[in-house]
Order: C-alpha cells, then sequence, then structure tokens
C-alpha cells in the first residue's frame, strides 16, 4: 500500500499521534511505501492557527521553524530504522502567497539532501483559512464580497501560482477549496456566483448551494477554464494529482479530487494520481482506502495509480501499479485487526488538512 501525504503531533500543532507511533502502524499494515510531508512554516503572525499561540507572535513563528528543523532530522532518523516500507522524505508546502511560496523554494534548496518532492497545496485564500471551519471558510468567502464564483477564482489563480513557481511533484488535495461549502441555508446565484443567506430570492437566478455542490468546480465554464490550465500546466512538468482519503474522513462523499475535478485529471494531466491518507493520527492510516479504491475504479475508471520510490542513488522515480494488485495486497487482512494506539478520541478528528 501507499501513501505520499502524512503529518504527525511531533512537528505540527493539530497532529495528534507521534511519527513513530504512525510509523509503526504503517509497518503493521505492511506499506510498500509511506512519505512524510510536514508542513513549511508559515511567516506572518496572522496566519498562525488558534492551537498554535502561545506566546508573543514571534516566539510563535519562531517555534514553527524550529518544528520544521526538527522535522528534517527526525524524518531521517525514522527512515534509518525502518525496515520493510519505504520512507521517502517531502514537505507539504503552505502556499498562502508568494512570499511563502519563494519561502518553500528556499527551504527545498537547503535541504535537497534530505526532502525529495513536495506536495504542493492550497489552505487559504487572501490569508484566510478555507479548511480549518465554516466560519472561517465564510470569512474568506466575504473577502470576495460574498461571491463563490469569486472565492474558486482566488483559489485556483494562488494555485496556479504555485505550480508555476515551485512545480510540485504531487498536488495536495486538489479541490480542498470545497471542503466547507454550506451544505444548508445558503442560496447562490447561478450567474453571477453571488452567495446569499436570505430565501427572498429570484428564483430564476437563485438555487440552494447544495445544489451545485457536487459539481460546482465545473458548474462555470471559466472556473473550469482556470483547472484545465492548472492541470495543462501539471501534465507539462509531469506532476501528480493525489487521491486525498481525508476527505471521506471530514464527511464529504468523495475524496479530494471529486468527479468534477477528477475526470479533468484524467482528461488533461494523463491521469497520473498518486494515493493518499492524509494521516495525523494512527487511526487515519491507510483509512478509507476501500472507498477511495471503488471511486478510483467504479468513477474514474482507472487500471490504476502511481506512486513514488527512490532509486540506489536516492533519486525520485515514479511507477505505476495497478488496481487489481493493489486490491489483492496483504493491506487488506492487516488493516481492520488494528493493533495500534492512538490519541484520537472515538468520534473527533484532526480540523486541518
Amino acid at each position: 500500500m501507499y501513501s505520499h501525504h502524512s503529518h504527525s503531533i511531533d512537528h505540527i500543532a493539530h497532529g495528534v499521534d507521534s511519527l513513530e507511533a504512525i510509523i509503526e502502524e504503517v509497518k503493521r499494515q505492511e506499506f510498500h511505501t509511506y512519505c512524510l510531508t510536514e508542513h513549511t512554516p508559515r511567516l506572518t503572525p496572522s496566519l498562525l492557527y488558534p492551537e498554535e499561540r502561545c506566546n508573543t507572535e514571534q516566539e510563535d513563528l519562531k517555534r514553527l521553524e524550529r518544528q520544521f528543523d526538527s522535522y528534517i532530522t527526525h524524518a531521517q532518523e525514522i527512515k534509518a530504522v525502518t525496515t520493510g516500507t519505504s520512507i521517502i522524505i517531502g514537505m507539504e508546502v503552505e502556499a498562502c502567497d508568494l512570499r511563502h511560496i519563494n519561502y518553500a523554494i528556499e527551504l527545498k534548496e537547503k535541504h535537497s539532501s534530505v526532502l525529495k518532492f513536495c506536495v504542493g497545496s492550497v489552505h487559504h485564500v487572501n490569508g484566510i483559512p478555507i479548511d480549518f471551519s465554516e466560519d472561517l471558510w465564510l470569512e474568506a468567502l466575504q473577502s470576495v464580497g460574498n461571491n463563490l464564483k469569486k472565492l474558486l477564482y482566488e483559489y485556483f489563480n494562488m494555485q496556479y501560482v504555485m505550480l508555476k513557481k515551485l512545480r510540485p511533484k504531487i498536488v495536495g488535495h486538489f479541490d480542498l477549496i470545497r471542503l466547507f461549502i454550506p451544505k444548508t441555508g445558503a442560496y447562490v446565484n447561478t450567474k453571477s456566483g453571488e452567495v446569499s443567506f436570505s430565501q427572498s430570492l429570484d428564483v430564476d437566478n437563485w438555487i440552494p448551494i447544495s445544489a451545485i455542490s457536487a459539481n460546482v468546480m465545473s458548474f462555470w465554464n471559466d472556473i473550469q477554464d482556470l483547472i484545465i490550465r492548472n492541470l495543462t500546466l501539471i501534465d507539462e512538468y509531469e506532476g501528480l494529482v493525489e487521491i486525498n482519503s481525508s476527505a471521506f474522513r471530514k464527511g464529504l462523499l468523495e475524496p479530494y479530487p471529486h468527479r468534477d475535478v477528477g475526470l479533468l485529471v484524467k482528461k488533461y494531466a494523463k491521469g497520473r494520481f498518486v494515493l493518499s491518507d492524509d494521516a495525523h493520527a494512527v487511526l487515519h492510516v491507510g483509512r478509507d482506502y476501500d472507498r477511495v479504491l471503488d471511486y478510483a475504479e467504479d468513477v474514474l475508471k482507472l487500471k490504476g495509480l502511481h506512486f513514488l520510490s527512490e532509486n540506489r542513488a536516492g533519486e525520485l522515480e515514479i511507477n505505476f501499479v495497478s488496481l487489481q494488485s493493489i486490491r489483492t495486497s496483504n493491506f487488506w487482512k492487516l488493516k481492520y485487526t488494528f493493533a495500534g494506539k492512538s490519541k484520537l478520541i472515538d468520534g473527533m478528528d484532526s480540523l486541518s488538512s
């Protein structure tokens, strides 16, 4: 089995279990490849999450830097003693703005002997987190004039800047922006994209936002064009798009990317998908992979997935594995005989992606 995206409590505040505990579970499930990808530090006080605010703003920012430095050392130690599973060390880029993208490039160059790849992700629009809570998602919506179309426009344009500057090997949770789209009480103007929470609206132009949430990325042609532009660039530099199972544990009906984007990946980026659990806890390791495989086979009509490996020279290579091979893996026999311990409370989950 494979995962190209993971986190731990050792190096990010919203993690749940230690890196050692997570890797022990990875080994128990007999993963073939598991990638470590802690977040790059954020540089601006306004981008600190509530759980990261402990001291002065500058002290908190310095702590993020120390956590990342310790990750570089810790990941190498884990890799050196892990047998049976290939551990590949990377990082997840915080593409908050151009400054953070350039900082990620600096970190990648500084630690080039250790960091083999980047997961390129966008978690903010106009400096506001879009995957932390519905309240903050709505704040991001307000920052663009309560217009869903404009929110998607800003998100995919920032993603494009990140793709052009960084060229990440893997693009993380491509359509993360959809996580907190309101399920009830919100209406969208199908022409303008304006969002309202009033029921006194012109029914000819306004519909419940839930009516388009499943295909929102392809609902407006100009938004779909942005996605196609981004995918075309990913295809040009031979990047990969992850199918991220964390969407299921956060209550969505399909993984990232949903089918409205996933089918475009097939058409414009050669369907070069990798598998990720985006684990923050022991209980997240390999979680919902059965649903991901069904989605890949039944919805996207894939024959297989890609995965990363390192050759003897330490260079990264891209490989292909059939869905049939994945389905016959010993992983499935081991997955549901859970033997690990997690700090995750039953019914609770990690907030951030």
